[in-house]
């Protein structure tokens, strides 16, 4: 009978988006991508979806989904983003587990998850329930089907955690071989010592609620040698080490091998790993005699002999696999760290915790206060908010309908909203990551002092006492280790006062985004709904001016709030807004007319002063802008200032186009200032033609850019590699794609010069999407038209699986 190999990969990060606008700031860190949910998608959560199992020669034989193949969890905040970015390798995570459903016998090898990877035996009661409420929840909502477990943030874990998945009705949990106690037969007998790790991981144990009513939960210890082996000691070099690992893992007295690890391992921590994952457990795992399968199949075949006893922890609050002092790093500075400089301490942990929990507290009374004078039962419908949360059926009217107080009116509803906004914010204040790192000034603690300042922004404007400056006073103790950053009160005030964005600030980075690229008269900007409306814009010379007036909805809440703008542009980087709170349509007009009749002859200092004594008071400029206006406005700015500048090369390039020609011809190295004006003028021109073709598929185009290409590689110029290199990624994949759909067409063709071409230009080219495409068509036996097969392999699809060519033409093909 063959061995049963489980592999566990937990995919998580932490959530990123600023509080107020639901959008992902700039992470420099993360170059060449915005941020680090995208480089790490990029490097592991996509590569381990389509992972690649490649011949000798490095050409894609296969493409595995690998969550089909391992147990595994994503945490719900990084599900959500993805779902919104990424969603076609979110739906393939959900398909795989529908996958592995109907393989298993109805065990999916999905698995809940905490919500917000809290460490639970540090939440107080309430916090710990609504964190596994939530999590089952979202689980049930995406995966359409009840989780079976749940991964405990960091398996940070105690008595009163597994008492609440018993309560959850939930199967089996995982946990670190170093969280055991002690174990005995199930049927009775000597409890034997197991505390130094030395636990048996090839079965399952069980632990049983002490209200004596039998109810249990399975928990499978993951085997820590080979999850060390895989995390830290190069495991994932070869398919083949890995296995061996496997073999080597093969103990006691059950047939399990398994183990768990950060998902992000496979591709994010080492190179490749999902490469190394997908081969091992598609290919060579069965000829080594392992099943490959999940723990919930594997538990309803092996019912549990043994029980088991885990630790307290050192100071009674449980243990967790990534702290050797009990849940130690989430509250004090216990000695964990993540190679913190020389002299660095963690003492700013206790006393950020004894803050957020000060500030939790503070903001609970009065939400249970307030909110029993609308919500049937306060906490309850907390619980039930995640249903507005993940699923977009569920109408503010269905949650009133299930939790409201009869007879509310819609102020008494956003307020109610808005109350359980804030709770939700006081639920993200304790990600585990705020206290996981060196400093408290690090990206991930700053991030939850931004939920802290969310917390207080709501209570502030629900009008209820404020606890900021205690909050503040305690947060004074953390101590930074940087000397220029303070301590905790400090990096709050600082990174809260940039962060925050106020509905003024909303609606006048609408008025000006629009000055200088027209865009939707209703649509979602940060976290608002808005819609203009009296709006009037028109230019003058230089200048342009804008009078509109913008009306908001909150997106979760949907409070609303209305203003009258007034925006002028007087040209290249100059911009000025006024928003002044909401006024009547009459007296909106009244004080656009104004504006407008002086317009046309006023100076622009009395242009000036009229905008900001009409629409004043709040004044903002270009540096006041929101992500998406920022990117809007810089491309009209900066194509402007382009052409400016490709004017002046392109007439550098023309007037001395003849010397350049003869001097090249001759053999002379061309003068950096001329070099710079022919590679300028050239790559601008290749950029249009790409461009032109990418727009309107106009071949005419595609064969101008062809023939610059050619010049370019001829004659060696440089061009812009990140903008072509780009455009050459979308234009391939969107051809191969097309190609797919009609292997009859151009097409084909097309894609095969373009990327011919790159390769020429020595463009590094993603051509991942256009290589499953044609990997998906030749598997799925779409006509394999002859240039349908030089594509693919021009993709470096193998020979084996463009299996319908005859093998003299394969060879003929691979030799071109």
């Amino acid at each position: 009978m063959p061995t049963s190999l489980i592999i566990h990969g937990h995919f998580y990060q932490p959530p990123r988006e600023n509080p107020w606008t639901d959008q992902i700031d700039l992470q420099a860190g993360a170059a060449p991508f915005t941020n680090w949910n995208e480089r790490i998608f990029a490097e592991c959560y996509r590569a381990n979806a389509f992972a690649r199992v490649s011949d000798g020669y490095g050409r894609v034989e296969q493409i595995i989904n690998n969550y089909a193949n391992i147990n595994f969890n994503f945490g719900p905040t990084l599900l959500s983003w993805m779902e919104r970015h990424h969603p076609r390798v979110y739906q393939r995570i959900i398909a795989a587990d529908s996958e592995s459903v109907r393989l298993n016998g109805g065990h999916g090898n999905a698995i809940a998850q905490g919500y917000h990877h809290a460490i639970l035996p540090l939440c107080n009661e309430r916090d710990r329930l609504t964190e596994i409420r939530w999590g089952l929840a979202d689980f049930r909502f995406r995966y359409g089907r009840e989780a079976e477990s749940i991964w405990l943030p960091e398996t940070a874990c105690d008595a009163k955690t597994l008492s609440a998945l018993i309560e959850a009705g939930l199967k089996y949990v995982i946990l670190s071989p170093h969280q055991a106690e002690r174990v005995r037969p199930l049927k009775g007998g000597t409890w034997r010592d197991v505390s130094n790790g030395s636990i048996d991981p090839s079965h399952p144990y069980s632990v049983v609620h002490p209200d004596a009513t039998g109810r249990s939960i399975a928990v499978f210890f993951y085997d820590g040698a080979l999850a060390r082996e895989i995390a830290f000691e190069g495991a994932l070099a070869s398919s083949h080490g890995l296995v061996e690992r496997f073999v080597g893992a093969t103990r006691g007295d059950g047939d399990l091998v398994h183990t768990a690890t950060d998902g992000e391992s496979y591709g994010h921590h080492y190179k490749f790993g999902d490469r190394t994952l997908a081969y091992a457990l598609q290919v060579e795992a069965a000829s080594r005699g392992f099943r490959v399968t999940n723990y919930s199949k594997y538990l309803a075949e092996n019912s549990p002999i043994w029980e088991v006893e885990i630790k307290a922890g050192p100071t009674g609050e449980g243990t967790a696999w990534s702290c050797s002092h009990g849940v130690g790093r989430w509250s004090r500075d216990c000695g964990c760290q993540s190679g913190a400089p020389e002299g660095w301490n963690q003492k700013w942990r206790t006393p950020l915790r004894l803050a957020l929990e000060f500030l939790r507290d503070a903001a609970a009374a009065q939400f249970e206060s307030v909110g029993a004078e609308i919500l049937a039962d306060p906490w309850g419908a907390r619980d039930d908010y995640i249903q507005l949360m993940v699923d977009p059926a569920a109408s503010r009217e269905w949650f009133y309908e299930r939790n409201g107080k009869p007879n509310l009116n819609e102020p008494g509803r956003v307020r109610g909203l808005a109350l359980l906004e804030m709770q939700r914010s006081s639920l993200m204040m304790f990600t585990s990551c705020g206290w996981f790192f060196n400093d408290i000034s690090g990206i991930e603690t700053v991030q939850i002092l931004l939920y802290a300042g969310r917390v207080l922004e709501r209570l502030e404007r629900l009008g209820m006492v404020s606890p900021r400056d205690e909050f503040l006073e305690r947060l004074a103790e953390a101590k930074s280790n940087a000397l220029t950053e303070g301590n905790g009160a400090d990096i709050f005030r600082r990174n809260v006062a940039a962060a925050q964005v106020s509905p003024e600030r909303v609606a006048a980075n609408i008025a000006l985004t629009g000055l200088a690229a027209r865009g939707d008269k209703s649509s979602r900007v940060a976290s608002y709904f808005y819609s203009e409306s009296s709006g009037r814009v028109e230019q003058n010379g230089r200048i342009t001016l804008s009078t509109v007036q913008i009306s908001l909805a909150d997106q979760y809440t949907g409070e609303l709030s209305a203003f009258a703008v007034g925006a002028l542009h007087f040209g290249d980087v100059d911009f000025y807004c006024a928003v002044h709170p909401s006024i009547s349509l009459e007296d909106f007009k009244y004080r656009s007319d104004l504006v407008w009749n002086e317009f046309p002859t006023a100076s622009l200092p009395r242009l000036l002063r009229l905008v900001q004594e009409q629409f004043g008071p709040d004044e903002f400029g270009l540096e006041h802008l929101l992500a998406d206006g920022r990117a809007r406005i810089s491309r009209v700015v900066f194509d402007h200032l382009v052409e400016r500048f490709s004017d002046s090369y392109e007439k550098l390039y023309e007037d001395n186009r003849r010397n350049i020609e003869i001097l090249q011809q001759a053999g002379f190295d061309l003068p950096t200032e001329l070099r710079a004006a022919v590679e300028f003028t050239v790559a601008r021109r290749f950029e249009t033609a790409l461009r032109e073709f990418q727009d309107t598929g106009d071949l005419a185009a595609w064969q101008r850019a062809l023939t610059i290409g050619n010049q370019v590689v001829e004659k060696g110029y440089r061009v812009r590699r990140t903008v072509i290199v780009h455009m050459f990624e979308e234009m391939i994949t969107r051809l191969a794609r097309r190609a797919v759909s009609d292997p009859e067409s151009a097409s084909v063709n097309t894609a095969i010069e373009l990327t011919h071409l790159a390769n020429r230009l020595k463009l590094e080219v993603n051509v991942d999407r256009a290589q499953e495409a044609m990997y998906d068509a030749m598997t799925d036996q779409v006509p394999d038209t002859g240039p349908m097969r030089d594509l693919a392999l021009m993709l470096n699809v193998s020979p084996t699986v463009v299996h319908a060519k005859p093998a003299s033409q394969l060879l003929a093909t691979e030799a071109r």
